[in-house]
């Protein structure tokens, strides 16, 4: 672990294209030689800005990527024909132009969907998946809480997000959605707002109802997955039960519960975010007897 009085790791930002996409990428560089590549993924609404306290240390441990999704932070606008599996293929286009090898893949809340998305179809670029109170379909908390969000309140969002001239032009916006939230919460999640393409509020892909795709997907990631969730009562997306069937889906994986935090693990309880992350990353998968075979998933 980092001594906690060490300097802010430096940082650098800086574009890579896809081929489709310019995706805004924050790169802290080479750790020690051999250390592992992370790439963090942040949740809808938001940018990489979101790892804020997790990234320093993180970054002593790793060589560490945090990326903005495209339509959100300072990457790409979302543009038309793209869903959800949009940013998956922008993710796994993006790994080799940052890695020569494969690398641990977490993200949080939709983060935590495109994570399992790029894992289960490109075994070859995730090393390991973490997936952080991850959107897992029809089942997921947030098909609830869609059903209470009129259209007319995601477009009426949108417009006050074109109308902003500065993100302080949406604190007034934020400090009625988020009554209770500490000004400098406040202020950054302004700024996500801002930086985030209104054509994607007025119109984002909703949950899912196909739960045959979301099972196929968890049951075809390879490597290993940890899940870590909060409480549905504290805001969480995963409930128990829900957490428990994405678990018993993914062949090699496990469950990591933080009852009392919410839908952000790694902002409540981001020491403990990192030390599970860096255990997690650091274990060695088990040898396979000889004259077996790894199991089929």
């Amino acid at each position: 672990m980092v001594d906690p009085g060490q300097r802010r790791m430096t940082f650098t930002e800086r574009y890579v294209h896809t081929g489709n996409i310019a995706l805004n990428v924050a790169d802290w560089g080479v750790s020690s030689p051999g250390a592992p590549v992370v790439i963090l993924i942040h949740g809808y609404g938001s940018s990489w800005h979101t790892w804020g306290r997790v990234v320093d240390k993180l970054s002593s441990m790793f060589h560490l990527y945090a990326v903005d999704l495209r339509g959100m932070g300072r990457s790409g606008r979302y543009g038309a024909g793209s869903d959800r599996q949009t940013w998956a293929d922008d993710i796994a286009s993006a790994i080799p132009r940052l890695s020569s090898g494969p690398v641990v893949l977490v993200g949080h809340s939709l983060g935590g969907w495109v994570t399992a998305a790029v894992a289960s179809r490109n075994p070859h670029l995730v090393s390991k998946a973490v997936l952080v109170e991850a959107f897992s379909g029809a089942q997921s908390e947030v098909r609830k809480r869609e059903r209470q969000v009129r259209h007319e309140e995601r477009q009426k969002r949108a417009a006050l997000i074109r109308a902003a001239i500065t993100p302080a032009d949406l604190v007034p916006m934020v400090s009625e959605r988020y009554d209770g939230a500490s000004a400098n919460s406040i202020s950054r999640i302004a700024r996500m707002y801002f930086e985030l393409d209104p054509a994607l509020e007025a119109g984002r892909p909703g949950p899912s109802d196909d739960s045959d795709m979301f099972e196929s997907m968890f049951r075809s990631i390879q490597c290993p997955a940890l899940i870590i969730y909060g409480s549905v009562a504290n805001g969480g997306i995963m409930s128990d039960e829900e957490a428990r069937r994405v678990a018993d889906l993914i062949p090699d994986s496990k469950l990591l519960s933080w009852p009392k935090v919410g839908h952000s693990p790694h902002i409540a309880r981001n020491h403990d975010f990192i030390r599970a992350l860096n255990r997690f990353a650091s274990e060695q998968a088990p040898k396979v007897p000889t004259g077996r075979n790894s199991p089929n998933p």
